[in-house]
Order: C-alpha cells, then structure tokens, then sequence
C-alpha cells in the first residue's frame, strides 16, 4: 500500500457504493453498466430508488460516530456524483469525501480504477484502514494493496 503522506493523516473508512452501501441488484441491472456500452441514466433512474443495505449503514454510522473519517470510493463516473450525494444525503448517511471514476476512464476495470483512487485519497491526506466492498475482484485488489478489506455480499461479476 502507498504510505500517506503526513503523519496526521486522518484515519479514514472506505466504502463503495453500489452492492455494498445501496442495494445493487446485479441480474436486473448488472447490464447496464457492466458491458462496453453503459447506461447511465438507466441506472441511475433505477439505483436513486434503491435503499441503504441496513447492516452496513450501521456499520458506517458507528465508525463515522467514533471519529473516522468515511470515504466513499465507487466506480460511477465523476459526472454523475451529484447523484450519488444526493442519494447519500435522502437517506441521512454522512461521508467526509468521495472519490469517483475519472470521466476518461469509463473503459477501465474497478479494481484499476480505485487503485488509483486510493492514491489520491491518501494524497488528499487520509490513512485509509479498512475498506468495505462487494466486488472479489476489487476486494482482492485493495488486499493486494495491503488494506484490510471487508467483502460484505458475494459479488463474482
């Protein structure tokens, strides 16, 4: 893992959005971000609706309560992060930061793109901990990047 920074690095909890924060069906809407050819406002249509998963909420907000900072790290593209807080902020759930795919990168991998969000967030001068994800490739990936990442739903997609 890249080492922060400063010495006063915020110590800091990740989090990803989609599966693991909002309930993210991936049979009915895996395909319309999964292929070549996204569909975002599809997607977002749908994901604006979906409801916080409840034992990760609470997760978040004991963390968050204890003085972490919480940092959501997902791979929706930076166009649509108005969207994203807005559906952070209907349903009340704090978040110090968010870290989003780069808009000229829609063609690369979650794990190749928070990678090197992860840069940035330790840049931004956090200390990233703990990691909470869905995904086992982006789980083995922060683990590979030496985080202690916790998958919270099976997510072989």
């Amino acid at each position: 893992m890249t080492e922060p920074k400063a010495r006063d690095a915020r110590d800091a909890v990740v989090f990803d959005m989609d599966g693991t924060l909002a309930h993210f069906d991936a049979d009915a809407l895996g395909h319309l971000v999964h292929g070549v050819e996204k569909q975002w406002d599809a997607f977002f249509d749908a994901m604006d609706h979906a409801k916080p998963i409840e034992n990760i909420e609470k997760l978040l907000r004991i963390l968050h309560a204890s003085g972490h900072a919480i940092l959501i790290c997902s791979g929706r593209p930076a166009g649509w992060q108005h969207r994203s807080e807005a559906w952070l902020r209907a349903h009340d759930i704090p978040f110090d930061g968010m870290y989003l795919r780069p808009m000229d990168a829609d063609h690369r991998s979650d794990e190749e793109v928070k990678e090197d969000l992860l840069a940035k967030i330790i840049e931004d001068g956090f200390n990233p901990w703990l990691v909470v994800d869905d995904r086992r490739r982006v789980v083995d990936k922060w683990r590979d990047m030496g985080l202690t990442c916790l998958q919270c739903a099976p997510g072989d997609f």
